[in-house]
């Protein structure tokens, strides 16, 4: 089976695969510019999730989308677990395991809640017209794991996963007199939500929307993040700096460099040009899940193709906006870039979903 996988991967989609090892290649060479140590470690997470990747391809999807309340169950627990007894560091509980392995399990539910909401709003293969019961159902779903996500702190996980929620409705169609009322409720109660909300923020997510408004008016506390990535954007120039020449990364003036703001780090190192390379590889991958969707019949394959692109065109968006100051800082992490174990897994993992999707759809 393994053999006629990886043959039917290089012959198909050869394109994929050279797009994907060079994204990877980009990530390991920017994460060893910043610490050497973190290429290996990530390295060893890209083996990982692409033995995990195996696995999800060698599931037919339709199996896979049968037991996604299984596999939601299963992540909610796991989040559940994180409440109770999980590790803690840096001010945030997001961790489960023992010594260096360590996972996040609010990463895996990005994958679960696209099973789950794919099985939800279908019935036997069958899509289900969009009725009041059915939105809230999916919105409960979505909103329970993203409340304890929420908490832990990880604002940005919970927001992706109300994104995916959104690609879901969006596809599914809703009335436009549902689209008016929610509006006018939104508007009318936002006030209220937004007390609410902000009494419930932590400290540092608060800063991080001060600093996000004006990061001029404190550039060594709130807004120094921000300040820091734009300038490393910018001093690229049109080429960069090169791995050695980056002053932001070498004398370390930019914090997170390993995670929410590597994308900043490449851009440094290699200037526009590279930036602009980089995010045509990853606009061939958003390009290749839109076509995996639309070129599927089956609506399981069609929702699942959609739900994966909905989850990396936003990530890819809302980190790259994140890094030039354009949005504040939530967390989201750049996929398949930012340094983390969970993170690369889910991402390998939602690609091997779309190859599965390719595969079995047409057999």
């Amino acid at each position: 089976m393994i053999p006629q996988i990886g043959a039917y991967i290089l012959k198909v989609h050869p394109v994929f695969i050279g797009v994907l090892g060079a994204v990877i290649g980009i990530d390991l060479l920017t994460l060893f510019s910043v610490v050497p140590y973190l290429a290996l470690k990530q390295g060893m997470w890209v083996a990982v999730g692409l033995g995990v990747a195996l696995g999800i391809f060698m599931v037919p999807y339709t199996i896979l989308v049968k037991n996604a309340r299984v596999i939601y169950a299963v992540v909610l627990a796991l989040l559940l677990v994180v409440v109770m007894a999980g590790h803690q560091s840096h001010g945030a509980r997001r961790w489960i395991g023992v010594g260096w392995f360590q996972i996040q399990p609010s990463e895996f539910m990005i994958l679960a809640l696209i099973l789950f909401l794919t099985a939800y709003f279908l019935r036997e293969g069958r899509d289900l017209p969009m009725t009041p019961a059915l939105f809230l159902g999916g919105a409960f779903a979505t909103i329970l794991p993203a409340i304890l996500i929420a908490r832990q702190p990880d604002l940005g996980t919970a927001v992706e996963l109300s994104i995916i929620f959104s690609v879901y409705v969006l596809l599914k169609g809703i009335p436009s007199r549902v689209v008016t009322i929610f509006l006018l409720g939104g508007l009318a109660f936002f006030p209220i939500a937004w007390e609410v909300v902000w009494t419930h923020l932590h400290e540092f997510q608060k800063d991080r929307i001060r600093a996000f408004v004006d990061p001029s008016s404190d550039p060594s506390g709130l807004g120094y993040h921000t300040i820091q990535s734009i300038v490393a954007v910018g001093s690229g120039g049109w080429f960069g700096q090169g791995l050695s020449g980056a002053t932001q990364v070498r004398y370390k003036f930019l914090p997170g460099a390993h995670t929410d703001f590597v994308f900043a780090v490449f851009t440094e190192e290699w200037g526009f040009a590279g930036g602009l390379l980089f995010l045509g590889l990853i606009a061939y991958l958003v390009w290749f899940a839109a076509r995996t969707a639309l070129e599927c019949r089956d609506p399981v394959g069609f929702y699942l193709a959609s739900g994966v692109m909905g989850f990396l065109l936003f990530s890819f968006l809302i980190n790259a906006l994140m890094v030039l100051g354009v949005l504040p800082v939530v967390g989201v992490p750049m996929p398949l870039m930012s340094y983390g174990g969970s993170a690369m897994i889910i991402s390998l993992g939602s690609l091997a979903l779309l190859l599965n999707v390719r595969f079995y759809s047409k057999r």
